[in-house]
């Protein structure tokens, strides 16, 4: 029933209106149909889509620690995590981005917010949607 009841009020809330006509607008405008246009590009290249194939069941694991392209920028990505997080520990900006998250951590729009964006339980069968 609380859930029914909140689907209703998110059908019908100003927000979602406006946001569905925003999106009309984006689509119709130069810039929105040269996105899309970017983006079915993107999707007919054939990095693209290698990138995003599904491996095959015999999917052989490469540790890229060991390989001569991605090893050193992996070595010198763990010598400089430790400085950058004590750095980022001490800064400013984050004192800054902890106030502001404290302040809207117990914020009743926050956690529906957050409600809103959860993912959705996965299939109790194991189906996977496409």
């Amino acid at each position: 029933m609380v859930k029914q009841r909140l689907q209703s009020a998110v059908e019908n809330s100003t927000l979602k209106s406006v946001s569905e006509e925003f999106i009309r607008g984006f689509e119709r405008s130069t810039l929105g149909k040269t996105w899309i246009q970017v983006l079915e590009i993107t999707r007919a290249s054939r990095l693209y889509r290698w990138l995003t194939t599904e491996p095959e069941s015999t999917t052989i694991v490469i540790d890229l620690r060991k390989t001569h392209t991605f090893g050193p920028v992996l070595a010198v990505l763990d010598a400089a995590t430790p400085q950058v997080t004590r750095f980022w520990e001490t800064s400013r900006l984050a004192a800054v981005a902890r106030a502001i998250e404290n302040a809207f951590s117990g914020s009743k729009a926050v956690r529906l917010m957050a409600k809103i964006f959860e993912p959705p339980e996965p299939p109790a069968n194991g189906d996977q949607r496409e």
